[in-house]
């Protein structure tokens, strides 16, 4: 099941037009200390799903969906649109209900189909090639012979794994011998943002940027971003929840017992996400699972 609860609400990923479009960097822990990636990718499905879909099955029922379309960037290959076309079944399923019968199963294949021909791929192998696609990239977004969007609005640009070519930049040989590597990195960011600062202005559409952090606490991408002031960017942290240890104390009758607990919360994935610099508690974030089925956000509670 996927449920959009106050709690997910409350971040408003989701471009509002009477506002400055948001830009969000999305920031997991290491792999080495959270294995948090699937909570990550499992956000920017349920995005891409909710910004794509339909706003509405029938006129008797509503999927909340944005008719929008999103550019995603995703040099690592990790994007799967199988995963993307489950997360879009299953919420319509869980707007619509328990009872379907085959016609409304071909409608919802059809209303799927059509989300994922909104969704625009491109996977640079280089980071050259990925500036030159982000600049380029109104020419192909206003070319109505290339796609099938053209009537519709771009809800985000999506820039999955912004940290990808860090190494290659670190290693690039700069056009200035005293340059060092940080220099080098210095620059990609101020040509990354600046380029989508002007489309984020153009496209009156949201920026999100995912990445790992390079320490489990500071959650500071391995590619340092700085963005032109004046910019407001809200930079968010999902970790998985950690399991707490057994007691000291214990018994193994008890420890058995909560053993097939501990191991259902880890096969579902409990994952926080909340503002850096803040963590999670009222209004300030929010706990979600990630299973096979989708995504469910559970409701705040104070701590």
């Amino acid at each position: 099941m996927i449920s959009y609860s106050k709690p997910f609400a409350h971040w408003n990923y989701l471009p509002n037009t009477d506002a400055t479009p948001p830009i969000v960097e999305l920031v997991s822990a290491p792999l080495a200390y959270h294995p948090s990636g699937d909570g990550k990718t499992s956000l920017m499905y349920l995005i891409i799903a909710h910004a794509t879909l339909s706003r509405e099955f029938s006129s008797a029922v509503s999927l909340g969906g944005h008719e929008a379309a999103v550019v995603l960037f995703d040099p690592l290959h990790h994007f799967s649109v199988p995963r993307l076309a489950q997360t879009l079944l299953q919420l319509i399923v869980s707007k619509i209900g328990a009872d379907i019968d085959q016609a409304t199963k071909s409608d919802i294949r059809s209303i799927v189909a059509r989300s994922l021909l909104h969704v625009h791929i491109f996977r640079p192998q280089s980071w050259p090639s990925l500036l030159t696609t982000l600049r380029t990239l109104p020419d192909y977004l206003f070319d109505k012979s290339r796609h099938k969007s053209i009537h519709r609005r771009v809800h985000s640009i999506i820039m999955d794994d912004i940290d990808a070519f860090v190494w290659s930049i670190r290693n690039s040989k700069p056009p200035d011998p005293a340059a060092t590597s940080n220099t080098a990195l210095a620059t990609a960011s101020t040509n990354l943002t600046s380029t989508l600062q002007q489309l984020n202005t153009l496209l009156s559409c949201a920026t999100i940027l995912t990445s790992q952090s390079t320490s489990p606490s500071s959650f500071r991408p391995a590619l340092p971003i700085s963005w032109p002031q004046g910019l407001t960017v809200t930079r968010l942290a999902v970790r998985r929840v950690e399991v707490l240890k057994f007691a000291p104390a214990i018994s193994v009758e008890e420890a058995e017992a909560e053993k097939a607990k501990r191991w259902e919360v880890v096969q579902t994935g409990r994952f926080e996400c909340f503002k850096v610099g803040v963590g999670v508690g009222v209004n300030e974030g929010f706990v979600f699972r990630a299973a096979q089925g989708g995504v469910d956000v559970e409701e705040t509670q104070e701590k």
